[in-house]
């Protein structure tokens, strides 16, 4: 939760407390909620584990032009894992039952992780 949100709610308790919390209180937590943005991270990994090396990536920001925002050619992160620890979200895993490949490396995007992070 961001820092601000909380501060408010920390607020909104001890007016409430106090016999002090008004509807203009509460609404600015409600302001606060709704100007977060959804940015969505698709992780390719080399495997279906959270620690296995990453082999792309794409940003998708819903308040940013369609395409995917590639900031740097440098993935952000070295695993799913590193990622869930700066604070994303699993959306969905990758389905194994989709990747056939026995004895060749995955050439292509790998398997893929959708992450997400509200800011």
């Amino acid at each position: 939760m961001k820092p601000a949100i909380e501060e408010w709610l920390d607020d909104c308790i001890e007016k409430l407390n106090e016999g002090e919390l008004t509807e203009v209180d509460l609404r600015r937590v409600t302001t606060a909620l709704n100007s977060q943005k959804q940015l969505l991270l698709y992780l390719y990994s080399k495997s279906t584990s959270l620690r296995s090396p990453l082999g792309g990536w794409a940003l998708y920001d819903a308040t940013a032009p369609d395409e995917p925002v590639l900031p740097s050619q440098d993935v952000p992160y070295t695993s799913v894992l590193d990622a869930v620890r700066d604070g994303w979200r699993i959306v969905q895993f990758p389905r194994p039952e989709l990747y056939n490949f026995t004895d060749v490396d995955n050439a292509y995007l790998g398997y893929e992780f959708i992450l997400e992070k509200f800011v």
